[in-house]
């Protein structure tokens, strides 16, 4: 490249193009780019120096939550100030703003929402990561692993990421099962003959809940029996256990394993599951030959 040719590129480089709400030197918008790549890694390093620092002072979603908040706040004003450490001014930017702040209503009103709404759950703290969640819309329910702009993760006990848009935890019902307490009490109905001593069906019950993985057994949480009704053919029982937060993140299979001790602990005592009956009446020879009479008399029969 000749000297003349770096000088001219040069020169255009360094020669103010006119935007309308300012004059901008091409070499500014480098500067610019690179100061916002600088801005946008150092935002993401600061959050995660400041998740690591807080949860050691205070819990783990409450440090995710403030250091989400302090990375779009950092992100919002460092990109104001490399506006104008490039020469734009900003109060030039409030009409062009206006309107597109008007188009981006319309257009992106969705997104807008969704990132509002994901601000609104971070602050509030309804939902964490970590929390085992459903929702009554759909009867979607797992973990939240992760809280984003746009969309809430939530990965499945089969192992399935849903990515749920943030405004339906705001403006749908929504299950926190671990929001205030991570432990949740389970009833296991089963069913056992008339006549089955209560008392040992009781210590029965117990016993087997307390074999349970996650089975919590402490004052206002201990496993009991019900017996809910009279059925018509035995009462109706419930076992009734308390889980600790393991066994609620993984309802199905919780209860699965409760069900299994139970079927031991009664075929072990061999207390049986017993079945509806029905009955089912035979009409005599004598009866059935008059009622066989009747139809063909009836011209209206078929």
């Amino acid at each position: 490249m000749s000297s003349h040719t770096f000088h001219a590129t040069w020169q255009w480089f360094v020669s103010p193009i006119d935007f309308g709400f300012a004059q901008i030197e091409p070499i500014k918008i480098l500067q610019l780019l690179l100061l916002l790549v600088l801005l946008w890694w150092g935002a993401r390093w600061l959050r995660k120096v400041m998740r690591i620092v807080l949860s050691r002072r205070m819990s783990p979603s409450l440090a995710y939550a403030i250091s989400r908040i302090s990375y779009y706040i950092l992100l919002a004003f460092g990109a104001l100030i490399a506006l104008q450490t490039i020469g734009v001014n900003l109060s030039s930017l409030s009409i062009l703003g206006g309107v597109v702040g008007v188009g981006l209503g319309f257009g992106l009103q969705n997104i807008f929402s969704n990132f509002a709404s994901g601000l609104i759950l971070l602050i509030e703290q309804s939902i964490k990561v970590g929390d085992y969640i459903q929702l009554k819309e759909n009867g979607l329910h797992g973990e939240v692993v992760h809280l984003g702009v746009r969309y809430t993760q939530v990965r499945s006990n089969d192992n399935i990421d849903i990515l749920v848009p943030n405004s339906q935890f705001i403006n749908g019902e929504v299950i926190n099962w671990s929001l205030s307490d991570a432990s949740m009490r389970f009833h296991i109905p089963f069913r056992v003959p008339y006549g089955t001593d209560r008392a040992r069906l009781e210590q029965i019950t117990v016993a087997a809940a307390r074999q349970g993985r996650f089975t919590l057994d402490e004052e206002g949480k201990r496993p009991g029996l019900w017996i809910t009704a009279f059925g018509d053919a035995g009462y109706d029982c419930e076992m009734i256990v308390w889980v600790n937060r393991s066994g609620l993140m993984r309802p199905g299979a919780t209860r699965a394993e409760y069900h299994k001790l139970l079927a031991d602990a009664l075929e072990q005592e061999g207390i049986p599951i017993p079945r509806p009956r029905q009955e089912i009446s035979f009409a005599s020879s004598a009866s059935a030959e008059a009622l066989v009479s009747a139809t063909r008399a009836s011209p209206s029969s078929s």
